[in-house]
């Protein structure tokens, strides 16, 4: 069986939408983000989920914004990526 990526949530940011990805349904080791829809462009990619070693990674352009506007982009897309995680305590 092939694991593939899975959408985790979205956000929006100064008027765009952006899905927020797992790199696969079983131990993802990575989170990207893309622009809603469009899965050809990369704005973030935050390896290192399994090892706690966390990597934020730019796409092309995303990472001459402002560290101001990039800290509220990471926050944002981990809110949307952990808001599927519900935890049952029986």
């Amino acid at each position: 069986m092939t694991d593939t990526e899975v959408q985790r949530g979205t956000f929006d940011k100064d008027g765009s939408r952006f899905d927020v990805c797992a790199s696969s349904a079983l131990a993802p080791e990575a989170m990207r983000v893309y622009q809603a829809g469009d899965r050809s462009v990369i704005a973030l990619v935050v390896s290192g989920l399994n090892s706690g070693d966390l990597k934020a990674s730019w796409g092309a352009g995303w990472g001459d914004y402002p560290l101001e506007w990039r800290d509220d982009f990471e926050e944002r897309a981990y809110r949307a990526y952990v808001s599927r995680v519900r935890v049952c305590n029986g």
